[in-house]
This record gives C-alpha cells, sequence and structure tokens, in this order.
C-alpha cells in the first residue's frame, strides 16, 4: 500500500488535529520577572510520532521519528501484539497511557484510522519520553 493512499482528507485532518493537540503540551514557554530582571525559561521535551499502515494483523510503522535501540530508525517494525495499544486499535478504539518503546518510557497517545467504509488501516501515535522523578 502506498503511503499516500493511507491519507484522505479526512485522515489528514485527523493527522492535523492529533499534532496540534500533542505539539501544545509538548513545548512549554514560561516567562517570570522577578524586581525588574527577566528570567527565562523554556523547556522543551521532544516530541516523537510516528504513522503505521495495518495489513490485517500488524501496524508497521510507514514514518516514525522514533529511533531503535541501536539507534537506527524504527521504519517497518511492528507495533508489538501484546501492548494494550494494539489491544485497543484492533478494536478501532483510541488508547492513551503509558508505553515501553525500544527500551524508553513514553506518555503516549494512539488513534486508529480508518477507510470510508470503517476497515482499519493504520494508526497514529505521538509520544513524549516520560522522564523518572
Amino acid at each position: 500500500m502506498r503511503f499516500h493512499q493511507l491519507i484522505s482528507a479526512r485522515i489528514g485532518k485527523g493527522i492535523a488535529l492529533v499534532l496540534l493537540v500533542a505539539l501544545s503540551g509538548s513545548l512549554i514557554g514560561f516567562v517570570a520577572r522577578d524586581r525588574g530582571a527577566s528570567v527565562r525559561a523554556q523547556a522543551q521535551t521532544k516530541l516523537e510520532a510516528t504513522i503505521f499502515s495495518y495489513d490485517g494483523q500488524d501496524f508497521v510503522r510507514v514514518k516514525t521519528t522514533l529511533l531503535t535501540e541501536k539507534g537506527t530508525s524504527a521504519v517497518n517494525t511492528k507495533l508489538e501484539r501484546d501492548t494494550p495499544a494494539y489491544k485497543a486499535l484492533i478494536q478501532k478504539r483510541s488508547y492513551t497511557g503509558d508505553a515501553i518503546l525500544f527500551g524508553r518510557k513514553y506518555e503516549a497517545n494512539y488513534a486508529p484510522l480508518t477507510s470510508d467504509d470503517g476497515r482499519l488501516t493504520g494508526a497514529l501515535f505521538v509520544a513524549v519520553p516520560r522522564h523518572s522523578p
């Protein structure tokens, strides 16, 4: 399946909405003024994103910012079937919660992609790293 076949106008709007929501929470700017002195602290958290295709059994990463444990692109890797995200997606439901991917912990959001006739065609993933306190 070609990448452009996955993206319809409806799906394109969904991708934009998911990325907009994710980006709004991932970049935080804070400006504080104390007795005339300006202090600027800006925390930037790396946003990870993936577009999956679905072949009837597996969700395969066709575009992703994720890296494997070896530091290579995670393109063409599969979402593990025993995860809560996989179990939700095959039921055409979203999943929001913790995820461990390639040895790293994330606060993740997965959303199913469907065709106009309701057939599951893929999924979207956005996440931010979970830092230990």
